[in-house]
C-alpha cells in the first residue's frame, strides 16, 4: 500500500498542493526503487512464477501471504489444478517460503507449471513509511544530481533501512 500523499506532506512541512503531482511522481519512483533494491512488494499482488518441472522452488515475492493454485496442462492437453494434497509451502527456511512438491504428474513436454500467489504488504512497516518519505523528501528537496552550493547525498539511514529489510542476498 502506497504512502498517502497528506503523510508525506505532513512529514516534509509542505501545506500547500501546488507540488502534490511531483510529490506523487516521487512516492512512485521511490517505491519502485525500494522494492527492486529490497526485493519486497510494498502493496498487495497477485503474482504468477512460471515453472519448467516440479521442483521444489523458492517463492521469490515477499512478504508472502498465501498460495492460490498450481495449474498445469496434462498429455491430453487439458488444463488441470494440481490438488493442494500434492504440494505444500514450507516456511521453515527462512524468510522465503519454498514451494514443495509431494506428486509430479505427467505434463505435456513444451508447457510450464503455473504457480499463483498473493505477496505484499497490507500495512507498510514503519520502517518502509520513512524509507518512502526519506527518498521523496530527498530528491524533493535537491532535484539536481548536482547544485552549484552544495552536493547532497541520499539519507545514510535510509541504506541502512533498506539494507536490513533487504531479502536479496549477495549473489542476487
Amino acid at each position: 500500500m502506497a504512502v498517502p500523499l497528506s503523510t508525506i506532506k505532513s512529514a516534509l512541512k509542505i501545506d500547500y498542493d501546488d507540488d502534490d503531482k511531483d510529490l506523487l511522481r516521487l512516492r512512485e519512483a521511490a517505491v519502485s526503487l525500494i522494492e527492486r533494491r529490497t526485493q519486497l512488494l510494498l502493496s498487495p499482488s497477485s503474482e504468477t512464477l512460471y515453472l519448467a518441472k516440479f521442483t521444489d522452488t523458492m517463492i521469490p515475492s515477499a512478504p508472502y501471504v498465501s498460495f492460490s493454485k498450481v495449474t498445469y496442462t496434462d498429455q491430453a492437453g487439458a488444463s488441470v489444478d494440481l490438488p493442494g494434497t500434492d504440494y505444500w509451502i514450507d516456511l521453515s527456511q527462512g524468510s522465503m517460503p519454498v514451494l514443495r512438491f509431494l506428486q509430479t504428474p505427467s505434463f505435456k513436454d513444451g508447457t510450464n507449471i503455473v504457480v499463483t500467489y498473493s505477496a505484499g504488504y497490507s500495512v507498510l512497516p514503519n520502517e518502509l513509511v520513512h524509507a518512502v518519505i526519506a527518498l521523496v523528501g530527498h530528491w524533493y528537496n535537491n532535484p539536481e544530481a548536482a547544485q552549484p552550493i552544495a552536493l547532497s547525498t541520499v539519507p545514510v539511514s535510509l541504506g541502512y533501512i533498506l539494507d536490513h529489510l533487504s531479502t536479496r542476498s549477495n549473489i542476487r
